[in-house]
């Protein structure tokens, strides 16, 4: 994967956004205070995802994948390639690639890990530890039919556009919470991953 020399402002942005790899986050989830009012509280279980930064020439895209609409957790939800920390993986960034490559079939020596977002935690139990990656353009999918429908790129510039990640009101359990959400042609993105998006763009923001 190439390395900083020459990259354009976006790519160094994001560079600065985001903590880096040798700084981990240790504190408790960014959004832990939104989920304090729930009547059940759920377990917790650490998870990593990849936040797919795609690099082709001059352009940033980012990849998400559609979950199939029968698994347990977030079914038909749009998601970034992820799941739950296993005992063999040696840290969330691992946790992350094989994730990635399991669902996706995207190989870890096309991906170039560089830092990442705040812990997020989901209404499913999880404490979320996103991993920012840049992955190499010329991939190519295979993609794990039992747990994912689709996947599709999102030009970076789009994300970027104010307003077109917004919050909405949302029922769940019987109970209205704000969640944010994004459309992109088709594709609904909310909940879980449109919030690590949220914290991106606040991460950007201070880093301009």
């Amino acid at each position: 994967m190439s390395g900083t020399t020459g990259e354009n402002s976006d790519v160094a942005r994001l560079r600065r956004a985001v903590r880096g790899l040798d700084d981990p986050p240790r504190t408790g989830a960014w959004n832990a205070e939104e989920l304090a009012n729930l009547p059940v509280p759920p377990p917790v279980r650490a998870a990593a995802v990849l936040v797919p930064f795609v690099r082709r020439a001059d352009t940033l895209s980012v990849l998400f994948t559609r979950r199939t609409a029968h698994l347990r957790n977030h079914a038909g939800q749009i998601s970034f390639p992820g799941g739950g920390v296993e005992a063999g993986d040696r840290d969330v960034v691992a946790a992350a690639l094989r994730e990635t490559d399991e669902e996706t079939g995207i190989a870890p020596d096309l991906v170039e890990p560089f830092g990442y977002l705040d812990v997020l935690a989901t209404v499913s139990g999880y404490h979320v530890t996103p991993v920012a990656g840049f992955v190499d353009g010329g991939y190519s999918l295979r993609l794990d039919e039992h747990e994912v429908d689709e996947a599709f790129e999102v030009p970076l510039a789009y994300i970027l556009e104010p307003g077109h990640l917004h919050r909405e009101a949302f029922l769940w359990n019987g109970l209205e919470r704000d969640i944010f959400a994004i459309q992109w042609q088709s594709h609904r993105i909310w909940g879980a991953t449109a919030a690590i998006l949220k914290n991106l763009l606040d991460r950007l923001e201070h880093a301009a």
